[in-house]
């Protein structure tokens, strides 16, 4: 994995030559490779940069997006790219929640772009943190990318109110339910099923976080909540696979948490 800054990404040096009549070879700086269809258009940083200026520009604040460079772990060889910057902030449950606009591709067989706006619905202690995409606006490279994404940024932009209103009611509904010892081990073990050692352990842990947790009191159902995804952000095991460091496995797993369900579970 490969952290830059927007100087950095622009320096970047893309290349790409053909392997046969289908496919073609994409080289970003020499350390990271895809596989591509000959059809799809390989866009640049300044191209993939462009709604951050002028999302920027209009917010008047600081343009200082990180972009992540990340190997594919499955299908064929390919690369990975996330452009995230902070995007406001906004109360939820007691905390202040930043916000934040992002943009993830891949340049492998799919070679598509997904751009969102995303709030940090999962609170934990040292950085590494769960976010909710809204308005997300996909667009595959081909040709006339450039267009059609524009288009659906500006759709995405109008519905990320609708998104930011959902995660604060819910998660005012889950700090006004408490919990007792005994409600609390019934929801996790919705949460963590079965009965082997490994699992009480887990329990176990986010039985710990329920009341040490960041930000928590062992009193509420968004204490739990908090205390769970915790738990999955810097407790729970990852390993390498493929080629692909536990680091990134990580980051791909904390995504990966459906909040919506998380917070059915808790409740």
């Amino acid at each position: 994995m490969k952290k830059v800054n927007a100087t950095e990404a622009l320096a970047l040096n893309i290349t790409e030559h053909a392997l046969n009549v289908e496919f073609k070879e994409v080289r970003i700086n020499g350390e990271y490779s895809a596989t591509v269809g000959n059809d799809r258009a390989i866009p640049t940083f300044e191209q993939l940069l462009a709604p951050f200026v002028d999302l920027s520009n209009g917010m008047q604040v600081e343009f200082e997006p990180t972009v992540t460079l990340m190997r594919s772990s499955h299908g064929a060889e390919g690369t990975l790219f996330n452009i995230s910057m902070p995007f406001g902030t906004v109360n939820l449950g007691g905390r202040s929640t930043e916000c934040r606009i992002s943009r993830f591709g891949s340049l492998n067989s799919s070679c598509s772009d997904r751009f969102g706006l995303q709030m940090l619905v999962q609170v934990c202690s040292n950085g590494m943190m769960g976010w909710r995409s809204k308005g997300t606006a996909v667009t595959r490279f081909t040709s006339n990318w450039q267009g059609i994404s524009t288009d659906r940024i500006q759709l995405a932009l109008g519905e990320f109110e609708g998104m930011k209103t959902h995660y604060v009611q819910l998660a005012n509904d889950l700090k006004s339910i408490r919990l007792n010892a005994t409600e609390v081990d019934e929801r996790l073990n919705r949460i963590i099923k079965g009965d082997s050692k490994r699992s009480e352990n887990i329990r176990e842990e986010i039985r710990e976080l329920f009341v040490s947790g960041k930000g928590n009191r062992g009193e509420s159902s968004w204490d739990l909540f908090n205390a769970v995804t915790e738990y999955e952000n810097h407790y729970k095991t990852y390993r390498n696979t493929n080629g692909v460091s536990s680091e990134e496995n990580r980051a791909k797993g904390v995504l990966a948490i459906d909040t919506d369900k998380l917070a059915e579970l808790v409740a």
